[in-house]
């Protein structure tokens, strides 16, 4: 029995030890920053904290820099186990403080479904659409956002960012301009986002929207499925491991969508090569 216990300790240690866990902290008011984004040294994925700020690297993962809304990118020079981010703030030469009127209700983009959809597996990206603004004279505000989402058995409830970016020229910007955190819950197939007591200026260049996974033990699923090889022979009963949630697109007359895997922002949906472009499944609430 001895001999068990020892063996046993042995493995485990080598679990513990091949690995390490790091912790990222606002610098001002040492809180855990939670869902930060962990860019690793020549991997084709990142990853994010938990709700706590905690996370776990594998042996063969290095930090390379560390990112989050609000705060100022960290470059790592050397591994720590507590690091440290500073809050960024900007400075705006003027303000112009308006309030919605609500008294107008307009809105953008589509909920429908199709077969077609985005999912995180392997390789971590960002996916957006560019919903335009086509309201005349009129200066409005995004006042709900209503998402048709999947979330598989995860621990708990799943969360993804919200995120916003300009749209420069039919592109998107090269920074943020807004991210909201958002949980869904299993069996719920749409979620909505009620921005009423914050709406967000709506410009008349329009927005390009769309969703960054977040990839933690949280999100993360595991399911069985059958892996078919080129060669023809199979492959069953494979396990795999998915990020909650996945999103919904539909067929659409001209694409916008685009997507970004921490190199640059390129089209998924080109019609002078595809016969079948998507849109995001996304619709905007508007109030002037």
């Amino acid at each position: 029995m001895t001999k068990i216990f020892t063996v046993l300790f042995f493995i485990l240690g080598l679990s513990i030890f091949s690995q390490n866990r790091i912790k990222i902290l606002d610098s001002e008011n040492q809180k855990p920053i939670p869902y930060a984004k962990l860019i690793l040294k020549d991997k084709s994925y990142y990853k994010n904290t938990e709700e706590n700020g905690e996370s776990i690297l594998e042996k063969d993962e290095e930090l390379s820099e560390i990112q989050s809304f609000g705060y100022e990118k960290l470059k790592v020079e050397k591994f720590q186990q507590t690091y440290l981010l500073k809050p960024q703030f900007n400075e705006i030469e003027a303000i112009e403080i308006t309030k919605p009127k609500f008294q107008k209700s307009f809105s953008v983009g589509s909920i429908k479904k199709s077969s077609m959809g985005f999912s995180a597996l392997n390789i971590s990206w960002m996916v957006v659409d560019l919903f335009k603004n086509e309201i005349p004279d009129e200066k409005v505000y995004i006042k709900k956002i209503k998402i048709p989402t999947q979330v598989h058995n995860t621990i708990k409830e799943a969360t993804f960012n919200l995120i916003f970016y300009e749209n420069i020229n039919g592109k998107p910007s090269l920074e943020k301009t807004k991210n909201i955190v958002v949980s869904c819950k299993s069996g719920k197939h749409l979620t909505e986002i009620d921005l009423s007591k914050n709406p967000i200026p709506f410009p008349k260049d329009g927005l390009f929207i769309g969703f960054e996974w977040i990839l933690n033990e949280q999100n993360t699923y595991s399911y069985i499925t059958t892996v078919n090889h080129l060669d023809g022979t199979k492959e069953k009963n494979v396990l795999k491991h998915g990020t909650a949630p996945s999103f919904k697109a539909y067929e659409s007359v001209n694409s916008n969508v685009m997507a970004n895997s921490n190199l640059d922002w390129y089209n998924i949906f080109n019609k002078k090569t595809r016969k079948t472009v998507y849109s995001i499944s996304m619709q905007l609430e508007l109030t002037n």
